[in-house]
């Protein structure tokens, strides 16, 4: 068995997780995996686990609770944040893995065949070019980004990834971002921006002991 982390107990328990010794040990093994990639392929932002922990573990995990039942599509996921770690926690249902990219592409395969999860699905190809059969209960967007949305407003932004889930998948899915405090910028004209993208739109501060900086989930409906 992996030595447990005390940090990592810590963030569970400040997310009000209460989970079997099998899920740490998978997470636990899960990082192992991820860090050891990291010092050969560069596949994350930080080499301080700790920091990872504190800020795209525990903002992945907060939106456990926000997420609809049933099947998922997580968007540009890159090291399977956080598709692979919300598949810990629901093991009965189906997580889709989308990325472009070669290396995030054999780091999940490595992942999927060293842990043996049997509820991922990963496909390389851009969002723009995935057809789908049957809309997941959500698309998520974390890590996504490309020439063209980098250069956009958050506001553009927004619409260009909400019009792209709606024409390109044909999903009727919620449609969930992980983001910072720019996700205030909707709140001054929020029935403007909800009546352009013929959408909901609620936006939920992620409580973190851990960072004065703000980070928020926004879910469109």
């Amino acid at each position: 068995m992996t030595k447990q982390d005390p940090e990592l107990s810590k963030i569970l328990m400040a997310l009000s997780l209460n989970i079997d010794d099998s899920i740490i040990e998978r997470i636990e093994e899960y990082l192992e995996i991820l860090f050891k990639w990291h010092e050969q392929n560069n596949i994350i932002s930080t080499r301080d686990r700790t920091y990872f922990l504190q800020r795209d573990f525990f903002d992945s995990l907060s939106m456990l609770s926000h997420l609809p039942k049933g099947a998922l599509l997580d968007v540009g996921t890159g090291a399977g944040i956080p598709g692979i770690l919300l598949s810990f926690f629901r093991p009965d249902e189906h997580i889709t893995l989308l990325d472009r990219r070669d290396n995030p592409i054999r780091f999940l395969e490595h992942v999927k065949l060293i842990l043996k999860l049997e509820n991922i699905d990963i496909v390389k190809t851009d969002i723009n070019k995935m057809t789908i059969t049957e809309s997941p209960g959500a698309v998520i967007f974390k890590n996504f980004s490309n020439k063209v949305v980098s250069k956009l407003s958050f506001e553009a932004k927004l619409a260009y990834i909400v019009n792209m889930v709606r024409n390109n998948l044909g999903a009727t899915s919620k449609i969930f971002l992980l983001t910072g405090s720019n996700a205030l910028t909707l709140q001054d004209n929020m029935s403007k921006h909800c009546d352009s993208l013929n959408s909901k739109i609620a936006i939920t501060k992620i409580e973190t002991p851990y960072f004065d900086t703000n980070r928020y989930i926004l879910e469109i409906t």
